[in-house]
């Protein structure tokens, strides 16, 4: 994990990786998002093990979907070897990092109490977004979870951000374009000494 000290204040790096897998469900997705990537999920150290999101339980179907923890080898892009990603980088403070990583730690350990929210994709596509309790879809997930641990990087409400809202984001540092299978040979993750675990 790269830690820096800026302004006397030691600052931590977490990730934030877009992914289009090609799958059915992610070209519409990316047909309503209108950017290349369908999916977003944060991670809380730049060996992006693991990344948390809203996706498939299980990768052969989407029909169940919930809180995952995802990684790069594994599970869906396993199976999709071929998934295109943007990984990208936010340094935030000690306390936002603490926050954020209790924030996670909170939905994983009550996970059974969420569920994936597909009526919001219905209402994403005509510009109408949703609001449930309990429900997220993935970009709402990192984006509730980012607000709630004071990092505000988005100029609207998490219910009503969408993966290309992370585009380009100005806040956001882009480390990695290409292959999300190629990412460890091809970018060099940064000082990790420990992986986090929620």
């Amino acid at each position: 994990m790269l830690e820096i000290e800026r302004r006397g204040e030691t600052m931590k790096k977490i990730c934030i990786v877009t992914t289009f897998t090609g799958t059915l469900l992610s070209c519409l997705i990316k047909n309503i998002s209108k950017t290349p990537y369908a999916h977003v999920s944060i991670a809380l150290s730049d060996d992006l093990k693991p990344m948390y999101s809203f996706g498939r339980l299980n990768p052969k179907t989407p029909i169940f979907a919930g809180f995952v923890e995802e990684n790069i080898n594994e599970g869906l892009y396993a199976i999709r070897t071929n998934t295109m990603c943007r990984v990208y980088s936010l340094m935030v403070t000690d306390r936002q990092y603490e926050k954020l990583k209790e924030n996670i730690y909170n939905v994983s350990i009550n996970r059974k109490q969420y569920l994936y929210d597909v009526k919001a994709l219905v209402y994403l596509s005509v510009n109408k977004p949703r609001q449930k309790d309990y429900r997220y879809v993935c970009s709402h997930f990192v984006a509730d979870m980012l607000q709630k641990s004071d990092i505000n990087i988005l100029d609207k409400e998490a219910h009503e951000v969408r993966p290309n809202d992370f585009y380009d984001l100005g806040h956001l540092q882009l480390e990695y374009e290409g292959l999300l299978c190629n990412y460890y040979e091809n970018y060099k993750v940064h000082d990790v000494r420990e992986v986090v675990n929620i």
